[in-house]
């Protein structure tokens, strides 16, 4: 593996995520429209591939809409209705269509729900006024896993987590991932000066389901034979394959850190 040819793209990576997460709502909104966008395109060549096909423009209108509904403020209830609004269409779709069969019908409420359910909480999170500690506990806790998960399991694994999903993950490994993640939660806490069980809570639960979103991610990756689910950036693969983790972590956070904020205010 060329060093250069993955360390570049991935400070490029770093660099345009910072500039459009940190820039103003309108392009921290619009940048993780525009991931969930190309996401839909990279799942359903991938789910093609596995004889899987699936509606190319429902699950992009979904998540359009989405967008505008938190870009306008509409409570979260609407969002829910939409969702079940948006499965009923592929239902409806698939009864009005029957020679696409049963199976047409199924696949397109998966991939409503995965990943693109997923990708709407992240940009309701990206909307919200706590967004800064959901993208910060929800992302460094879940990178600050992964770096030492994999130290951890080359050192100590010996019990493999899931060795027809990922023969390389251990249960070892996980554990300290997942500490390495409540510590850096602490980290957070200490230097921006948050609540301390809030954030080693939100980035050890983010980081867990992080965990839980690679594996997935890998599952459907065997399941069609590929090993990425694009090519968009040389030696990166695709947008999933940056995602993969975050589409559980990021809303995960943002559960926390609300349920969190909603006792605080009742208590």
């Amino acid at each position: 593996m060329d060093i250069k040819k993955r360390l570049l793209p991935a400070v490029l990576i770093v660099v345009v995520t910072l500039v459009c997460v940190l820039l103003s709502r309108f392009t921290r909104v619009a940048f993780f429209l525009a991931l969930a966008i190309v996401a839909a395109w990279e799942v359903q060549n991938v789910l093609f591939q596995a004889e899987m096909p699936v509606s190319k423009c429902l699950p992009i209108a979904y998540i359009a809409l989405h967008t505008l509904l938190c870009w306008a403020g509409v409570p979260t209830v609407w969002m829910i209705t939409l969702l079940a609004l948006a499965v009923f269409g592929a239902m409806l779709w698939s009864v009005l269509m029957p020679r696409r069969g049963a199976r047409f019908a199924m696949d397109n409420v998966f991939v409503l729900v995965w990943p693109f359910a997923f990708f709407a909480i992240i940009i309701h999170a990206a909307a919200s006024d706590i967004w800064l500690m959901v993208l910060t506990l929800g992302v460094l806790g879940t990178w600050a896993c992964d770096c030492m998960a994999l130290v951890g399991g080359k050192y100590l694994g010996k019990h493999k987590m899931a060795p027809v999903v990922s023969p390389h993950k251990t249960w070892e490994g996980a554990v300290v991932g997942g500490a390495s993640a409540a510590v850096a939660g602490a980290l957070i806490a200490w230097i921006l000066g948050w609540q301390f069980g809030m954030c080693v809570c939100t980035a050890f639960v983010a980081s867990c389901f992080g965990q839980v979103g690679d594996l997935t991610a890998s599952l459907f990756k065997r399941m069609a034979g590929v090993k990425d689910y694009g090519h968009l950036m040389p030696e990166h693969g695709g947008i999933m394959d940056k995602m993969d983790s975050m589409l559980f972590a990021i809303p995960a956070a943002y559960f926390i850190i609300a349920l969190y904020l909603h006792m605080l205010g009742h208590a």
